[in-house]
């Protein structure tokens, strides 16, 4: 029988660590905000909306063009894409034909 060395022992009890939930990962470091105005892809909701302000540990967007905004966190937010460019535009054109 092959014996094990101490960095595969050490490896073993790591993985026994997470497996049992011991291990926790460290804090992601703080987003730093975007600049107003700024569009993103909400991943949660999938919605584009426009950065206007960020609080203690949420951001907060609105629809381009106006509309209720609701607040998300950074981590589930990403820069728009063109298509999400593209879907917050028709999305806010359908929104306006509707309320005429």
């Amino acid at each position: 029988m092959t014996q094990r060395t101490e960095a595969d022992q050490s490896r073993r009890r790591t993985l026994h660590d997470a497996a049992a939930g011991l291990l926790t990962s460290p804090e992601p470091p703080p987003a730093i905000p975007p600049p107003l105005g700024t569009l993103l892809h909400d991943t949660a909701r999938d919605r584009a909306g426009e950065f206007r302000r960020a609080t203690s540990d949420r951001w907060t967007l609105r629809p381009v063009g106006g509309g209720p905004s609701w607040s998300v966190l950074p981590e589930h937010t990403e820069p728009a894409d063109t298509f999400a460019r593209l879907r917050a535009r028709e999305f806010e054109t359908a929104r306006r034909e509707h309320r005429r």
